[in-house]
């Protein structure tokens, strides 16, 4: 939404420009020239915001994609869920969704976890590749601590969030992060997870 703002603003000032730099019998010219070059220029930035803008939430629970924003249909994404008395700050209260350029632009405050989704990603074939890169476009906000054990990459805290801060972890229980590819849990670790085309890959805190 910002960047819609932005353009208008910027279209405003185009056309004071424009409409003030020449005169009345070549204005309306001159005007609709910069405004032909103004939108070929800005057209897909437009559009992306437009699709955003008009997104709505797959239904359909049978869908990998269910309750994701149906632009995201076909594409990767990686999903942070929390419970709601440990979610990180700014993500209390709704599952927010982040594009794959850093832009907010949907919450779901009926969705039964908090946190975040961040989608849109194309072409990535391992899993902890495209973790990474959810958490770069997150701006480090869901930032994860691991160890590396011979087995593979155990996640300790995301979003600085150590599941036995959830639950109290004892010799007789305990708590992690549990990882889930398109809705089942994972067979295997991060490292190793194979993705497909419209992957989705999601990191919850289960007990035991």
């Amino acid at each position: 939404m910002s960047d819609i703002v932005a353009l208008f603003a910027l279209f405003v000032l185009i056309t004071i420009a424009v409409g003030g730099a020449v005169g009345d019998e070549n204005r309306l010219k001159s005007l609709s020239l910069a405004w032909v070059i103004f939108l070929l220029i800005t057209f897909p930035t437009l559009s992306t915001e437009w699709a955003r803008m008009t997104s709505e939430l797959v239904d359909d629970e049978g869908d990998s994609h269910y309750g994701l924003p149906d632009i995201w249909e076909g594409k990767q994404v990686v999903c942070f869920h929390f419970p709601e008395q440990n979610a990180p700050d700014g993500y209390n209260g709704a599952r927010y969704h982040i594009d794959s350029d850093g832009t907010q632009f949907m919450s779901d405050s009926d969705w039964n976890h908090t946190g975040a989704c961040i989608g849109g990603f194309s072409d990535f074939e391992n899993g902890l590749a495209l973790m990474d890169e959810a958490v770069l476009t997150s701006g480090g906000d869901f930032a994860y601590n691991s160890t590396q054990y011979t087995f593979g990459l155990q996640i300790n805290s995301i979003a600085d969030i150590d599941p036995c801060d959830v639950s109290e972890c004892s010799d007789t229980s305990g708590a992690y992060w549990l990882l889930s590819h398109n809705g089942q849990m994972a067979m295997v670790g991060i490292t190793d997870l194979a993705l497909e085309s419209d992957s989705v890959i999601t990191w919850s805190i289960e007990t035991w």
